[in-house]
Order: structure tokens, then C-alpha cells, then sequence
């Protein structure tokens, strides 16, 4: 009854609510918008839509068909996709979404993996939030997800708990406190930080442990994403707080990190669709990441052991 036209734009008015922006993200016009939704309906025999407030909101009867409508763009889409792999030669595929953090820290190593095990898999990677990770879990469109946090929609979705996270200091390797094998979230707090966005699982976090303290949150930055802090403290403009992810992205661009304080929220997992079966580069995916955490941590583990061990930090710990 819908063609692939009707269905996107259908998709774009559950996600964006007006004609206008959903017919623009579909490369139609407002009017020829209004006319393809009036016809669907005279079609249908029902309302897809009300006016509320001069807004479209969908009927209870058109909500009822989204899911469908999703599941049947994601199928067609995957259709496409298979179409073009099978004609470029590759017959196997992996969708992966990502938090921008894991895209460039934990998932590089990983997917170096599948491709040794799946040579002529045609790997895509999507960037977004936990949530928008979820939805395209729920809508097929990837087939293994990586994010950070314990959003309540992640019941809609299979998951899998890779490890628990933590607050770091970031700052470059000539930092006064570099040499320090400790140091307290409250100092690096005093000395006016680069902070996380609120928004972001570790940035809430952070500005929650401060509040607990006591402890003023009075960030000298606030960052979008961990890499950035990561690259703003490079530059000595302060010492960054980030989560573990963004330590060990730290680290590998030769910065210096101190854990802070551990985390029971956010976490690190993974997800994928509760009612499609996972493919086989994707079972070989969520191992290298789960291999790859426990490298990571266990390596953790051993830098701080040896900085503790350190003559300088020995003698401090018995003369405090």
C-alpha cells in the first residue's frame, strides 16, 4: 500500500513533527508533502495526523504504523546495502554504531579483528548519542552498538555490560602534577578544570560527585566530547576530566592520566536488536571488544601499580 517515497516521508514526520522539515529531509516540497500525507489518508480511510497548536502530531492509529513503517525502511535499506555489497564484491556486512569516544579509542583495535576473520566484510560505523544508538539498534540499522551510560531505553534493546567507568585527570606529561601518583577529584576540581557537557553521561557524573563533596563546579571549559578535552589540556589549557574511555584515549596520545574516582553509572556496553539474530562479523566484533576492555584494564592496572611504585611516590606514601 506504501511505496519506499511515502514510507521515508512518513519516517521524517514521526522524527521531526512539521511538513516543512520533513519534507525537506526527503527533498520534497512543503506542498507536494501535504498532498502525498492527504492521500495516504484518503487511501488508508483514516487520520495519520492532528493539528495541535499549528503542529502535526500523529493519530493513535498513526503511531500504530511507525514501527512498521521503521522496520519496513530498515529492510528495504538493507536490501540496498546487500545489492551494492554483492556488486562491489563483498558479500558480508557490519553496521556498528558508536559514541564518538569508542569510535576512536576502543573500536579501531577491535575491527581490525574482523577484518582478519572477515576479509570481505564492508564494515559502515555511525556515530551518535546512547540513545540514538538504541534506536538504530531497535530499527536494524546497525547490527552492534557501543555506548556509555545506562539510558532507561536500553531495555528495548540486547545488551552486555563491557566494564564499569571512572573519572580521570588528563594533562600533558609536564604538568607539575604528572609526576604524582595520586591526586583527588577535589584538587583537580579547585584548580578550575576542563569539564565534560553536562549532557554527557560523564559529564553529569562529574558534576554530581563535586556536588556531593560539596565542592564548587567551576569549570574554566566545557567540552562535547572526550577527544576535545583530551586536546584542550594537551595544549596546557588546564587538566581535563573524562571518563575511562577518554583516558585511554589520553594515553595513546602520549598524556598523562590519574584515575579519580570510580563509577557504578555510567558503563560501558554494547548493544544490538533483541529480534534479529547476530551476524557472524558482528559475534566476532563484540569479542575483540570485550578482549580489547580487558587488555585495557588489566594494563590500567599496571601503570598504576608501577607509577605507586615509583622511589619518589614510595617516599611521600611513608613520610605522609
Amino acid at each position: 500500500m506504501f511505496n519506499r517515497r511515502e514510507l521515508l516521508l512518513l519516517r521524517a514526520m514521526y522524527r521531526l513533527d512539521t511538513v516543512t522539515a520533513a519534507a525537506a529531509s526527503v527533498n520534497m516540497t512543503q506542498p507536494a508533502a501535504s498532498a502525498l500525507l492527504r492521500d495516504m489518508e484518503t487511501r488508508l480511510g483514516f487520520a495519520l495526523f492532528s493539528r495541535e497548536n499549528r503542529r502535526l502530531h500523529l493519530t493513535s492509529q498513526g503511531r500504530a504504523l511507525i514501527p512498521e513503517v521503521l522496520n519496513a525502511l530498515a529492510g528495504i535499506e538493507a536490501v540496498d546495502r546487500l545489492a551494492v555489497d554483492i556488486r562491489q564484491g563483498a558479500l558480508a556486512r557490519l553496521d556498528v554504531g558508536a559514541v564518538a569516544i569508542a569510535a576512536s579509542s576502543l573500536l579501531p583495535p577491535a575491527l581490525a579483528g574482523v577484518r582478519r576473520a572477515h576479509p570481505a566484510v564492508a564494515v559502515t560505523v555511525r556515530a551518535g548519542t546512547a540513545l540514538e544508538i538504541i534506536e538504530m539498534a531497535v530499527d536494524h540499522r546497525i547490527d552492534l552498538g557501543i555506548i556509555i551510560g545506562s539510558p532507561p531505553d536500553i531495555a528495548r534493546v540486547s545488551s552486555l555490560r563491557l566494564a564499569p567507568l571512572g573519572l580521570h585527570a588528563v594533562m600533558p606529561q609536564d604538568h607539575p602534577w604528572a609526576k604524582r601518583a595520586n591526586l583527588t577529584l577535589d584538587e583537580v576540581a579547585e584548580a578550575g578544570p576542563i569539564v565534560l557537557a553536562p549532557a554527557l553521561p560523564a559529564g553529569r557524573a562529574t558534576r554530581q560527585a563535586l556536588e556531593a563533596r560539596g565542592v564548587p563546579y567551576r569549570p574554566i571549559i566545557e567540552a562535547a566530547q572526550s577527544s576535545a578535552a583530551c586536546a584542550l589540556a594537551a595544549q596546557g589549557l588546564g587538566v581535563a576530566i573524562v571518563e575511562s574511555l577518554g583516558a585511554h584515549y589520553a594515553e595513546r596520545q602520549g598524556l598523562v592520566t590519574r584515575q579519580l574516582l570510580a563509577l557504578e553509572d555510567p558503563v560501558l556496553a554494547v548493544v544490538w536488536s533483541r529480534d534479529r539474530a547476530m551476524s557472524a562479523p558482528a559475534q566476532v566484533l563484540q569479542e575483540g571488544l570485550e578482549n580489547e576492555v580487558q587488555t585495557w584494564l588489566a594494563r590500567a592496572q599496571a601503570r598504576r601499580i608501577r607509577i605507586k611504585a615509583r622511589p619518589e611516590n614510595a617516599w611521600r606514601c611513608r613520610h605522609r
